[in-house]
């Protein structure tokens, strides 16, 4: 397996409404098209909740303060993970999105952005896994 957790720097300008409906789509379309992505799972910063023992979820921060988009992914193998970021959806994504991220200097075309690949301990998904968005 292949997994990997991503943050793509935004503008200044944060996530605007347009982007978030972007990101809201992006999973449904990888997990409707890419059979061997396994996870696929996208996140902007909350705020953390007062007291770390407390009953309440963490607060979101609005858009216009948003620093970064973080992507949780998990594909069968080595072929799927290239076979996603060569693919239609991915790239599609990637064009329609790039006006919203701090360019790379060193890779045009492409979000200024950390990629950290994990080396799998152990884990568990459960069913209900839709419903977390």
């Amino acid at each position: 397996m292949v997994r990997l957790i991503a943050r793509w720097k935004l503008e200044k300008a944060g996530c605007p409404p347009e982007l978030e409906a972007l990101l809201d789509a992006v999973a449904r379309r990888v997990r409707d098209r890419e059979p061997n992505t396994l996870m696929y799972s996208v996140h902007l910063h909350a705020a953390p909740p007062n007291d770390s023992h407390s009953d309440q979820p963490p607060m979101p921060i609005p858009g216009s303060e948003q620093t970064e988009v973080v992507f949780v992914e998990c594909y069968r193998d080595a072929k799927a993970f290239s076979d996603h970021v060569k693919g239609p959806v991915f790239t599609e994504f990637l064009q329609a999105v790039l006006q919203y991220f701090e360019a790379d200097p060193e890779r045009p075309g492409w979000p200024k952005s950390e990629v950290i690949f994990l080396e799998g301990k152990s884990a568990f998904v459960r069913t209900l896994v839709d419903q977390c968005a």
